[in-house]
């Protein structure tokens, strides 16, 4: 089947759309579809791969109003009438085409103390201790909940989804000694912004629930003293749904 695929090229200094004509089938994905361009369409095409079995996370693009992984979305799930557009990552700066500069919210993640920090004597781990977390850890740091989060297109200092999701997975392992610290930690990335619109959970392509992540964190943030009720969406973002 003929399809045409329309491109958000970046040259540097101006964004312009291409489209490409090429054939597919039904399970072709819009990566494979990327490297056919890329291969024998037009050399100059930009864009990130590397594991091609979601597991990288490098390979994020929006395509109309959903940002996926190009390496598990097949063409035929968002043609429009037989054309599919494919536009680089939003909310992060775009290099080339549809490569999109990451320090940003790689950077974020270091105010969110985002990695282990062991208790000096480690109890043992058990399937339940496991199951707290075991979600979390399958966060690859696509971007793809940045992409799409409404707080942070208009709050730069907002932490992001991703902090918080690693905030929760370590702030639930019993063998972290940031444990008790956690909180205050997600409270001074600006937990109290998030408007729980839910866009970060549906949009992740490992399933995570990240607003429930997120929610948890500042109830027991609540509990404990750290938030105060009138500090709850502090930010002064709202959705037209009213959340």
């Amino acid at each position: 089947m003929e399809v045409n695929i329309k491109i958000k090229r970046f040259d540097g200094n101006k964004s312009y759309f291409e489209e490409y004509k090429i054939e597919i089938d039904k399970r072709t994905t819009v990566l494979e579809a990327l490297m056919y361009i890329k291969d024998y369409k037009d050399n100059s095409l930009s864009f990130r791969v590397q594991c091609r079995s979601a597991i990288c996370g490098t390979c994020a693009v929006k395509i109309g109003e959903n940002h996926v992984l190009a390496c598990k979305t097949k063409v035929t799930e968002f043609l429009n009438d037989g054309t599919l557009t494919v536009e680089p990552a939003g909310n992060l700066p775009v290099i080339k085409d549809l490569v999109t500069g990451q320090e940003i919210f790689l950077e974020k993640l270091k105010d969110a103390k985002a990695w282990f920090v062991p208790k000096e004597k480690l109890e043992p781990v058990f399937i339940d201790d496991l199951k707290l977390y075991d979600r979390e850890t399958d966060c690859i740091l696509c971007g793809i909940c940045y992409s799409v989060c409404p707080v942070y297109q208009t709050n730069v200092e907002f932490g992001g989804p991703i902090n918080f999701v690693k905030i929760y997975r370590f702030w639930k392992d019993k063998n972290d000694s940031l444990k008790d610290q956690r909180l205050e930690i997600a409270k001074l990335n600006n937990i109290t912004a998030c408007v729980h619109c839910k866009y970060c959970s549906f949009s992740c392509p490992k399933e995570i629930p990240v607003e429930q992540d997120i929610a948890q964190l500042k109830f027991f943030a609540k509990q404990k003293g750290i938030i105060k009720e009138d500090q709850e969406g502090a930010g002064g973002f709202s959705t037209p749904f009213g959340f």
